[in-house]
């Protein structure tokens, strides 16, 4: 007698969403960090020119204690 097994669809087998799901979640994750790059970019910072004079700031004002 002969039995004719049908095998299952692959989204049947668990094995198969522990091989997919970490690529997937990567992807996913990438493009949640893109979005949010995208909606709140970092602030632009202003750097003085070359030939501008450079401020010192004393050690009156330091956060870091004189060395003896």
């Amino acid at each position: 007698m002969n039995v004719e097994r049908k095998s299952k669809p692959w989204y049947c087998y668990p094995m198969m969403w522990l091989v997919i799901a970490p690529p997937v979640g990567s992807v996913i994750a990438g493009i949640i960090t893109f979005i949010l790059i995208l909606m709140h970019p970092d602030p632009v910072l202003q750097t003085p020119h070359p030939g501008a004079p450079v401020l010192h700031v004393g050690a009156q004002n330091s956060v870091v204690p004189p060395a003896d």
